[in-house]
């Protein structure tokens, strides 16, 4: 009887343990967010061969992508419908259909407010001044205002200051999504006798990516993937208002270990469109396209490992789809725009790129048919391989931007 005893224990230990391991890798394996389409069913991934409670869409009510209503509810998953496993937010959405991009436009975006990018020594009468050190300016800060007026470009702060003379003014800089009041002096030059402010500013940037889709159904486009970096302080751009330009593919450099190639492209004088909208996960704006092949945009859980292809440009002929293959998903990543690692098959594609190169970010990812991702980083030490975002998010992220760019469209109409 001893012996039955201690065995039934070993048998509820194991079983504990099993239940323990699902829970376990439920919980890393199951997303935080689903999106549930319209009229079709989501069964929650298998854990260990093991089933998990199978959802309906027709069950909750949530987010319409359409509308981007924020009404969503967490979720109770549970192992054979009866032990907890998760809390996830659910999202009902009807399908949604975009044209497929592939195209380089040029970028020309023009911040909201000036960029503070360094610093330099002035040579006064007392010696060396750091006007901007001495009152508390960091690189990175964004200048919005002085004495209450908005600086629209650097050349205007820099006739602001210039004028001050040397007396206070008050300026205004958004540092960390946080506003900061400062009081700042010009100081007067040695040898010139002009008033400087030894401060390093940028006002604008261009470049080119690669356009992801288009949604035909409000007129808005979306590209990268990522976001645009200042250069210098490694931050977010702040945009104000930007210009999607015409641009003709000039030439490339060949990535190779250790080396990522880029796209080499010239922009025309024709604009197609205009930016509103610099994120985490991509640039965004407004465009129309002449192209009507419309597919469908896959939710997350619709991505699988496996083969794809995506859509770019990388010599003056026309689109082309190129093979790849997803080797990993992550379907709860930290990095928004590094969702997944693709990998380069494409015989054509290597020889002439040799992987993935700059300019390609944002070139959008086809499997069974629908939209699932975009490029959006390269491995340097392996330019076959990258990563790429869920084209999802990236619609999510297009859909809010009607909303928070109105007031942008209005002014430039």
């Amino acid at each position: 009887m001893h012996s039955f005893f201690k065995f039934l224990s070993v048998i509820c230990s194991i079983f504990c343990l099993l239940i323990y391991s699902i829970i376990f890798l439920g919980e890393k394996t199951i997303p935080d967010k689903i999106t549930v389409i319209e009229n079709e069913d989501y069964n929650v991934p298998n854990v260990l061969g093991i089933d998990l409670y199978s959802l309906e869409s027709e069950e909750e009510a949530g987010v319409v992508l359409e509308t981007v209503k924020a009404s969503q509810k967490p979720t109770e998953i549970k192992l054979l419908n009866i032990i907890p496993v998760k809390n996830t937010l659910i999202t009902n959405s009807k399908r949604q259909y975009v044209v497929p991009g592939g195209e380089l436009f040029g970028i020309k975006l023009y911040t909201d407010g000036v960029i503070i990018v360094d610093f330099e020594e002035i040579e006064t009468d007392s010696g060396f001044e750091c006007p901007g050190k001495t009152a508390d300016i960091k690189i990175g800060d964004i200048v919005k205002s002085v004495n209450g007026k908005d600086v629209t470009s650097s050349s205007h702060f820099s006739k602001i200051l210039q004028e001050s003379k040397g007396k206070e003014i008050e300026i205004k800089v958004l540092r960390k999504n946080k506003t900061i009041n400062l009081i700042f002096k010009t100081v007067k030059e040695k040898d010139s006798g002009d008033y400087k402010a030894g401060l390093w500013v940028r006002d604008s940037t261009a470049g080119l990516g690669t356009v992801t889709f288009y949604n035909k159904s409000n007129n808005t486009f979306a590209g990268l993937g990522h976001p645009i970096y200042d250069v210098d302080t490694n931050e977010i751009m702040p945009i104000k208002t930007g210009i999607m330009a015409d641009v003709t593919l000039t030439g490339l450099s060949k990535s190779t270990f250790g080396n990522v190639g880029e796209l080499c492209g010239k922009m025309s004088g024709k604009n197609n469109g205009m930016l509103c909208l610099n994120d985490e996960t991509g640039i965004y704006g407004y465009s129309v396209t002449d192209r009507t092949e419309e597919i469908p945009v896959a939710v997350k859980q619709e991505v699988k490992e496996g083969k794809a292809q995506i859509r770019c440009t990388v010599t003056n002929e026309e689109l082309e789809y190129y093979d790849i293959e997803i080797t990993k998903i992550y379907s709860n990543s930290s990095s928004i725009n590094k969702d997944m690692i693709i990998k380069v098959t494409d015989e054509k594609l290597l020889e002439v790129t040799g992987g993935i190169v700059q300019g390609m970010s944002g070139s959008p990812i086809i499997q069974n048919g629908k939209l699932v991702g975009a490029v959006t980083h390269v491995f340097v030490n392996n330019p076959k391989q990258g990563y790429a975002i869920f084209a999802e998010r990236m619609l999510e992220t297009s859909n809010s931007q009607e909303k928070i760019s109105t007031e942008k469209l209005k002014t430039a109409s």
